[in-house]
């Protein structure tokens, strides 16, 4: 355990109690036609929640129908951009997810809250959109797990990778079979401003704590009812929680988990046999408990494969990228290139490779640019497969119109590959999935 996830400092009484005692579910949830209105409650309407509303209420037929947050500004701002004039708005967010008229829940509130949300969610046979990372613990997704199996309810986790082209043509080079025998998959982000990462407020591109946060306007109690520890009014844990592991995972739920996901759509390797996690404060010491960086190795001796993920937040020469190398070929992706690559040790890859050297010493550039500049045997272009929103296949799919692109089971292995990886920092050692018991060892 990590701290904020003993058994026996975390409330669980609300969603573990209710999550054990579920009752059978109906075969099937009935599902609105794609005719009939969508009716959508919005827990949590700050930094990431205002923009999955707007973009959910986008959707035809589509209601937001109740507007749930414990601070009033969000409130308000998400009241001005509703197009449903008369959603109601409230800081109850039980009443929000059991709502009679309410036929889905939107969760995009600090980690530690994810949890007791969904199960509740699914228990009153409401669909979950749900933002990553899933949880915390070990214990919660299979809390989740049950509740949404039970329920019969459709989970979308919000990893929009999913549903982007450039990772959707990127499965599909793989599955052609065209990388030949593949050993190894490389992701990392580095990111870095002037201010520490994690330092917005309600937007991402506001770095001042805005005015208002007081207690008068943030409902501090009701915030911390599932935190590990409870602390005396602070604004800064309430905007900017991932900072401490009693609301979140730090790197590992926030960065970790989009691109180890994303590896996992496109090469479908599920939870990792084994996970070794190194890291530390090193440059931002002063304003987090969680590491500022965060390397991972994910380990898959059975399928003769290693996934690795490196993060830094003190600089970004690199910035974000996806590398999967098979023996014929690699590919190289991220949100806005896909790109193919002969192996350079083929014939073919060989003569890219001499003619990029040519044309950098013809430029005046360093001939060992020549793997920067070699020619891909494949680049995608933005508009060559047009893909629905992540948010829309998820309205989609409550429709039964679609499947779910980042549904139950594929939460559920983000959910355990979260939660190894951190359990290994804090162990200091490699630990390992029982996948009979379901146990990290």
């Amino acid at each position: 355990m990590y701290p904020g996830m003993s058994d026996t400092r975390v409330p669980r009484r609300t969603f573990l109690k209710s999550a054990s005692a579920l009752s059978a579910a109906p075969a099937v949830l009935a599902q609105p036609k794609p005719n009939e209105r969508l009716r959508l409650a919005m827990v949590g309407v700050g930094t990431r929640g205002i923009y999955l509303l707007e973009r959910m209420q986008e959707a035809p037929n589509t209601d937001i129908a109740v507007i749930c947050d414990l601070y009033d500004s969000n409130l308000e701002r998400a009241q001005k951009t509703a197009f449903n004039k008369k959603a109601v708005v409230t800081k109850d967010w039980e009443k929000a997810v059991e709502a009679k008229d309410v036929d889905a829940v939107v969760i995009a509130t600090p980690d530690f809250w994810h949890a007791p949300m969904a199960v509740r969610a699914a228990q009153a046979k409401k669909h979950i959109y749900v933002e990553k990372g899933l949880c915390r613990t070990l214990e919660e997704a299979k809390a989740i797990r049950k509740a949404v199996r039970e329920n019969r309810v459709v989970l979308q986790l919000g990893h929009h990778q999913n549903s982007e082209p450039s990772f959707i043509k990127a499965r599909e080079l793989f599955q052609s079979g065209r990388l030949g025998k593949t050993c190894l998959a490389r992701t990392y982000i580095d990111r870095t401003n002037p201010w520490p990462e994690w330092q917005f407020y309600t937007r991402y591109d506001n770095q001042q704590l805005p005015a208002d946060a007081k207690p008068d306007r943030i409902d501090w109690e009701k915030f911390q009812e599932y935190a590990g520890v409870k602390t005396n009014f602070d604004p800064e844990r309430f905007f900017r929680w991932r900072c401490w592991w009693e609301y979140g995972t730090g790197i590992a739920g926030d960065l970790m988990s989009h691109q180890w996901d994303g590896v996992n759509m496109i090469m479908g390797m599920g939870i990792p046999e084994a996970v070794q996690t190194m890291g530390g404060l090193y440059f931002w010491t002063k304003d987090r408990e969680v590491p500022d960086q965060w390397h991972v190795l994910f380990e898959y001796p059975k399928k003769q494969l290693n996934v690795t993920f490196a993060c830094t937040f003190h600089n970004r020469h690199h910035g974000t990228n996806t590398y999967i190398f098979g023996r014929d070929a690699t590919i190289e992706v991220a949100e806005r290139h896909c790109r193919l690559y002969t192996a350079e040790w083929t014939p073919e890859g060989a003569a890219k490779v001499n003619a990029a050297r040519k044309k950098a010493e013809q430029w005046g550039l360093d001939p060992e640019m020549a793997h920067f500049l070699a020619e891909p045997e494949y680049q995608w272009k933005r508009g060559e497969n047009p893909v629905s929103s992540h948010m829309r296949n998820w309205i989609d799919s409550i429709r039964g119109l679609d499947q779910p692109r980042c549904g139950m089971d594929r939460a559920w292995e983000e959910a355990v590959t979260i939660v190894m990886s951190v359990e290994s920092y804090f162990k200091e050692r490699k630990v390992k999935w029982d996948p009979v018991n379901e146990q990290i060892v």
